[in-house]
């Protein structure tokens, strides 16, 4: 199927084929089913959780790279104490 976009007024809508392996594939059938939700909103939710999260990573170590080169002088410093 590949990439689609559907407008309609405000709402994009994309629509993507996933190939899972069968193991992977059984096991989201039967957690999906226990929980009683879509494979589709879990897998989003998983999706979101890791854009979150990856996203939280990644400020935290542009703001680690900014302290690091901001105080390179002082740590270097303090590090032959």
């Amino acid at each position: 199927m590949g990439d689609c976009l559907h407008h309609s007024d405000t709402i994009t809508v994309m629509a993507m084929t996933l190939r899972l392996e069968e193991k992977v594939e059984a096991r989201l059938e039967e957690v999906t089913s226990q929980l009683g939700v879509s494979k589709n909103k879990f897998i989003e939710a998983a999706i979101v959780e890791k854009l979150n999260r990856d996203g939280k990573s990644l400020l935290a170590e542009k703001i680690i790279d900014k302290v690091l080169s901001r105080d390179a002088e002082v740590l270097e410093r303090l590090s032959d104490a």
